[in-house]
């Protein structure tokens, strides 16, 4: 079991923080490869493709860093370490204005995390109606979110609704 924490329930297991950890290092590779306009292949070939991106070199090792983390609290700083990078590769893209990154606590439990509006930023200039329409019909985010509510029988009036043309 894991610890108690502000009374806002547990903090969870060491191996269950590293497997998030991990999650989110892949995430964060995978807007490595998007920002980078490259195709990330499946992976068997993910980590060697992304060596090869120009961001490889610096960001690589500070996913290395939350991956051999052994605490939620070595992992949290290593996280914000490579989100900042991230964050920063962002804004070195000059695609939006530059978005200022902070570090927050997340949700009133002792877990700090790195935040910036950077949805604000990328719709902020969206002006064609369709596209703004779409932006409020659909969930922002990866096409595993949308492939989430397909396969979810419960969600099928969901689905219904994002389909509907109307």
């Amino acid at each position: 079991m894991g610890r108690r924490c502000s009374g806002t329930g547990y903090v969870g297991d060491d191996l269950g923080s590293a497997l998030i950890g991990a999650r989110m290092v892949e995430d964060l590779m995978r807007l490595c490869f998007l920002m980078e306009r490259q195709y990330a292949p499946y992976s068997k070939w993910f980590g060697t493709a992304f060596g090869r991106l120009s961001c490889g070199p610096s960001i690589g090792p500070l996913c290395r860093e939350v991956l051999r983390a052994e605490s939620w609290e070595e992992r949290e700083e290593a996280l914000s370490a490579a989100y900042r990078a991230v964050g920063e590769l962002h804004n070195q893209l000059a695609i939006t204005t530059p978005v200022e990154l902070g570090v927050v606590r997340m949700c009133d439990r002792p877990f700090k995390v790195v935040w910036g509006d950077f949805i604000g930023a990328l719709t902020a200039d969206i002006q064609d109606p369709e596209v703004r329409r779409l932006l409020d019909r659909w969930p922002v985010g990866g096409i595993e979110q949308v492939r989430s509510v397909l396969w979810r029988v419960a969600d099928r009036r969901q689905l219904f609704g994002l389909l509907d043309s109307r």
